[in-house]
């Protein structure tokens, strides 16, 4: 399946400065996740993983992507690559959707958000479910992870995240600029409070380069 996508493509004059500081963005295409993403090309590339349940093509992954672009509003192109790139990393390609090392409980998501996060997003999403799922035992946090473990709200995370917990980052003329590296390390080290390495900074070369 190719999705139709329409892409503004074209640099916003923002004042500040009077600096084109923007690509805005409103869905990316199969082939440009393909390319950003590639072992995730084949839809049968799931099925040699350690955990086919929880891994996911790039057919399905854009789908969800592209939701969670129009439902969070994050259409700048600066943070759609960050935030790609980071659930590309956390969640091995989309091979995890639950942490497995050294499996915390309540961990997961393709962001791989911590459990406080986890039942924060939860709430907002399913407050009813939610609150009758939450409780401190191994059980009771898996459970309330299973709330938002499917495609739209698990690829959907890394957006609300950004929107609601990070805000900082969002729709900033100095923040997650297009096609900066360092901006996304700032947000990878500070905005998400993870570590930096080398492998972060490749995944997100290739997923610039692509989308």
């Amino acid at each position: 399946m190719r999705l139709l996508s329409v892409f503004t493509l074209s640099c916003s004059l923002v004042a500040v400065a009077g600096l084109c500081i923007r690509d805005s963005t409103t869905a990316i295409t199969l082939d440009q996740l393909n390319k950003a993403i590639p072992v995730r090309a084949s839809d049968s590339s799931c099925s040699s993983v350690s955990t086919p349940d929880e891994c996911a093509p790039n057919s399905r992954a854009v789908v969800a992507i592209n939701a969670a672009i129009a439902k969070y509003g994050v259409t700048q192109r600066g943070e759609i690559v960050a935030l790609i790139s980071l659930m590309a990393y956390e969640s091995g390609n989309w091979q995890y959707n639950t942490n497995h090392f050294p499996g915390r409980p309540g961990q997961g998501t393709r962001a791989m958000l911590m459990y406080n996060f986890i039942e924060q997003y939860a709430q907002a999403l399913y407050p009813s479910e939610a609150t009758q799922a939450v409780g401190s035992s191994t059980e009771a946090q898996n459970n309330v992870r299973a709330l938002v473990l499917n495609d739209n709200d698990s690829f959907g995370s890394a957006f609300w995240y950004l929107v609601n917990k990070a805000s900082g980052y969002h729709a900033k003329a100095d923040k997650l600029r297009s096609g900066n590296a360092d901006d996304f390390k700032d947000y990878i080290v500070n905005g998400v409070g993870a570590g930096w390495d080398d492998t972060r900074h490749t995944i997100w070369q290739t997923v610039n380069s692509a989308i």
